[in-house]
């Protein structure tokens, strides 16, 4: 499939945070410079913390991804929040010891259904609530080897960095900042960005599929080195009835039609795969220009080179060693393999808060107790499944619509009848 925009975003963060924490803990000689290496390698491993992100990737001045986080994590829940493009909330998941919930199936007339993961309390174990949550570490690695690798590491990036990193006190609050030009980054970065790219810069994946008479073809596209390769694939097809269509809305067609090996859209068509995948032909030509869907994001185009040009980090640390804030601004230029270059900035921001204190509530009042084991046991015979169900208008659950019935087809079934 094709490489996600979201994936090189983030990679790029996370470069930029390894970066930024260099920079950050690079702050002045002495016990400023231990305190800040403890805050950057702590906020990796923060346990009871609420953390709300974001990050936007822009390509030759045309905004091209943005995306936004949002983490509440406790002792025992953790309650993520997910937001689409513009930055809008639009889901969120809900963890505690026993029990998932999230937003499921939006019905008819905008009825919105929720869905609940239930399982035995133990069923993962020794729950913790960090394992859904925003660390990369979980808290008793914070003494480990590996954490110590970190920090000799950052120490070798820092060098001497020191003398472009000022700090400023304002309050309890510290305020580092620093900025570096391209003649100014260290050679270990320079070669490592250079290593990921010689590993996988070079490589682009994508996917065809298209209707040929009865036949369903997918083409797997591998593109390395500048030549592409084509493997061809085929399977029996045919469009689906109205019907089928319907059975495909409510979520009932492949309790009803298990036999088939798949479905496909192409142009706005519903198609069944009758059959199983057999190789058709394969076939090795150059890469062009026109392998690559560059109305995306040109970086989609595998990368022959990545330079940062410019980068600013400022991190924020409390009384207590905390921290509460880490910016980053890049700005980078890529060249592709066919010898096209861009121009990327990227602009990313943790916030932390409520360090040490965090409850992650259950957005749904009540759920736990309604959705309990003893509650499923009872009223369903499980002690592990799903269940679906809508809201009351005081945001409780509604317990006359709970169902084990996907709703599409519980909402179905409620007409017919």
């Amino acid at each position: 499939m094709k490489k996600s925009v979201k994936i090189r975003v983030f990679s790029l963060i996370a470069a930029s945070l390894v970066l930024c924490g260099a920079l950050t803990v690079a702050a002045v000689m002495g016990s400023p410079y231990e305190t800040l290496k403890k805050a950057a390698l702590d906020a990796l491993t923060y346990r009871n913390a609420t953390v709300e992100g974001r990050a936007a990737l822009t390509v030759n001045g045309e905004l091209r991804e943005r995306q936004k986080a949002f983490y509440a994590v406790g002792d025992e829940s953790c309650l993520a929040y997910s937001f689409d493009e513009n930055g809008e909330e639009n889901g969120y998941t809900y963890n505690s010891e026993g029990i998932t919930i999230s937003r499921s199936y939006m019905g008819a007339n905008q009825k919105q259904w929720y869905s609940a993961y239930i399982r035995p309390a133990d069923y993962y174990g020794n729950y913790t609530a960090y394992q859904n949550g925003f660390g990369i570490f979980k808290p008793e690695d914070r003494d480990s080897a590996q954490m110590r690798f970190f920090e000799l590491l950052a120490d070798a990036l820092v060098g001497d960095l020191k003398n472009n990193v000022t700090m400023s006190q304002n309050g309890e609050t510290r305020l580092i900042q620093a900025a570096l030009t391209e003649s100014q980054i260290p050679e270990l970065i320079k070669a490592g960005i250079d290593m990921l790219i010689e590993q996988a810069g070079s490589r682009y994946y994508d996917w065809k599929e298209s209707i040929s008479g009865g036949e369903y073809i997918w083409e797997q596209i591998l593109i390395e080195n500048g030549m592409k390769t084509v493997t061809v694939y085929k399977q029996d097809a045919r469009p689906m009835d109205p019907a089928e269509q319907e059975a495909m809305y409510d979520g009932s067609f492949w309790d009803e039609k298990n036999g088939y090996w798949g479905t496909a859209c192409i142009d706005g068509i519903q198609y069944i795969i009758l059959s199983d995948r057999e190789y058709a032909e394969s076939y090795t030509v150059p890469a062009t220009s026109g392998d690559f869907d560059q109305s995306r994001n040109p970086l989609d185009m595998p990368m022959k080179s990545l330079a940062i040009n410019y980068a600013r980090g400022e991190a924020e640390v409390d009384a207590e060693g905390n921290m509460l804030s880490l910016e980053v601004e890049l700005r980078l230029t890529a060249v592709s393999i066919l010898g096209d270059t861009n121009v990327v900035e990227l602009n990313a921001e943790l916030k932390f808060s409520d360090i040490g204190t965090t409850e992650a509530a259950c957005p749904i009042p009540g759920a736990k107790q309604i959705l309990g084991p003893e509650y499923i046991k009872a009223n369903f015979g499980f002690e592990k499944g799903t269940v679906f169900f809508t809201l009351n208008e005081d945001g409780s659950i509604d317990a006359n619509s709970l169902t084990t019935t996907y709703p599409g087809e519980y909402e179905r079934s409620a007409v017919e009848d």
